[in-house]
């Protein structure tokens, strides 16, 4: 059986309702007409102009006047289709965003040949809702008529020139919130998330001695201004610190920001780790490295740079080595006491940890549905709103839509219903989409909400499972113990993200 094809279609022309199609893979993003569109003398009567997009200058397609239609003006509502063609990005000008929707082959009628002209730029027609409504189906490939060759050669000339500068590299942060200020981490350096409750002590009084001596006492170490105290992880101690002693936060004094959302997390470097007490995490981002802006008038040893979120909002990305080295003496000091050894100095293949990466196999961020369950780490891409998600007409239950993730169409898969807790109360306004991938396959996983991220040594493999999960087996296929917040432990299932997407939403993966 073969599997349903993905468009994206566009209202065209909206005074007689005219839509148009585009294989949905083909389609980049859809934008609004950002700035102003410049004109570009002797170019193809079409050709409206070029428009800036993110420091990238896009051509602008005039399909009214490329497919003849009467009414060829779009006005300040108009919407920009960005394709990929002749190895360059090109915008196709609609008057609206319709909807990005599913059909089998057998409802895609080839355009017969003796009713075109030659460039037979609509290939097929696509009819929905039982005939009751037909899309047109443009052939990117015809769109210039005679040129194709030639721009294809100019777009492997423009390949080859920017080979290196094409290629988008991303680095993944874990987000956090603190004194109404975005942080990033370097996933690298996060080992852990866990409640603020899990410390063993905290010193809250002021400190007598601007610059005590070295003591081999925790006791004392506690007592120096830049320790907060002390946390137990799995029989290893780590030093705690409250944020605004490394971040200095503007507005915030004592522990007034704490709340039923702040957190630990536990950041490491090759040699030792500590806790950072924070408002709260927020996320997980993969964050495309070009759009990382360096801080002007000299820059700052402890931030590499900024980020701008499209909300507007500005994420501070920390330089971890700087930041926690300004505190190293005392950090590496009551490190050693804990464990009851010598900490080894050099950063070099002898110092480097178990504990010091957070995608390992060993770690998972347990989401809830209506009970907790988790996924494994290494599996995440990042943490997302809800935001975007596009429904797909005669789709499962459980398939929410999909989703355009920076050019990427990724099916929503809404995990609720996959495993039948449907039934229970949803937050609906904290509901977040885990971007997981399996080899070449991306899928979006809508939960309730993100609890945390845990790292637990051992893991069961499921042996017995409730008879309303028995046809979701082979996704849940490992079990851990997770120790809550009120110090309950609990077992949670682990999704199979492999399984998931080979065995349930008909995709082939190796």
């Amino acid at each position: 059986m073969t599997q349903p094809q993905l468009f994206a279609s566009f209202l065209l022309d909206r005074s007689v309702g005219l839509e148009i199609a585009l294989k949905a893979e083909s389609v980049a993003e859809a934008t609004p007409v950002t700035g102003r569109i410049q004109r570009l003398p002797a170019s193809l009567d079409f050709v409206e102009g070029i428009m800036h997009l993110r420091e990238e200058v896009i051509p602008l397609i005039n399909l009214k006047k490329r497919l003849g239609l009467v009414q060829q003006e779009y006005d300040e509502t108009a919407k920009v289709a960005v394709v990929k063609l002749f190895h360059r990005r090109y915008g196709l000008l609609f008057d609206d965003i319709q909807e990005v929707f599913a059909v089998e082959a057998a409802d895609i009628n080839k355009v017969d040949s003796a009713l075109q002209t030659e460039d037979k730029v609509i290939s097929s027609l696509i009819t929905l809702e039982k005939g009751k409504r037909t899309v047109e189906l443009l052939d990117l490939n015809n769109l210039f008529p005679g040129n194709a060759i030639e721009l294809e050669k100019i777009g492997e000339a423009l390949l080859n020139d920017n080979k290196e500068t094409r290629v988008t590299r991303y680095s993944r942060y874990v987000v956090f919130a603190f004194a109404e200020q975005l942080y990033g981490v370097p996933v690298e350096y996060t080992q852990e998330i866990t409640f603020f409750d899990a410390v063993n002590q905290m010193y809250r009084g002021g400190v007598e001695e601007p610059d005590p001596p070295f003591s081999s006492s925790i006791e004392d170490l506690f007592k120096h201004g830049d320790i907060d105290g002390s946390l137990t992880l799995r029989g290893r101690t780590i030093p705690v610190l409250n944020a605004r002693r490394l971040l200095a936060g503007p507005g915030v004094a004592g522990d007034e920001y704490l709340g039923e959302n702040t957190r630990i997390l536990v950041v490491s470097d090759n040699t030792f780790a500590v806790g950072l007490i924070v408002e709260e995490v927020k996320a997980i981002e993969s964050i495309p490295e070009d759009d990382i802006l360096p801080l002007g008038g000299g820059g700052n040893d402890f931030i590499s740079g900024i980020y701008q979120k499209k909300d507007g909002l500005n994420i501070l990305l920390l330089n971890m080595d700087n930041l926690v080295q300004s505190h190293s003496t005392e950090l590496k000091a009551l490190a050693r006491l804990s464990s009851g050894s010598e900490v080894v100095k050099d950063k070099g293949k002898e110092a480097i940890s178990s504990a010091h990466h957070l995608i390992t196999e060993n770690c998972y961020l347990v989401f809830w549905i209506g009970k907790h369950m988790a996924v494994q780490l290494k599996d995440v891409q990042e943490i997302i709103e809800k935001t975007g998600v596009l429904g797909l007409p005669g789709a499962s239950a459980f398939k929410s839509g999909v989703i355009n993730l920076r050019g990427l169409v990724v099916p929503v898969i809404n995990l609720r219903e996959f495993y039948g807790y449907a039934g229970g109360q949803q937050n609906t306004g904290e509901r977040k989409l885990i971007i997981c991938r399996s080899e070449a396959t991306t899928v979006a996983l809508e939960v309730d909400g993100i609890v945390t991220i845990y790292k637990q040594e051992q893991y069961q493999t499921t042996t017995s499972i409730k008879k309303d999960l028995a046809k979701r087996r082979d996704t849940l296929d490992r079990l851990i113990v997770y120790e809550q917040e009120d110090k309950r432990s609990e077992h949670v299932l682990v999704v199979n993200i492999h399984n998931l997407i080979r065995n349930h939403l008909g995709v082939d993966i190796a």
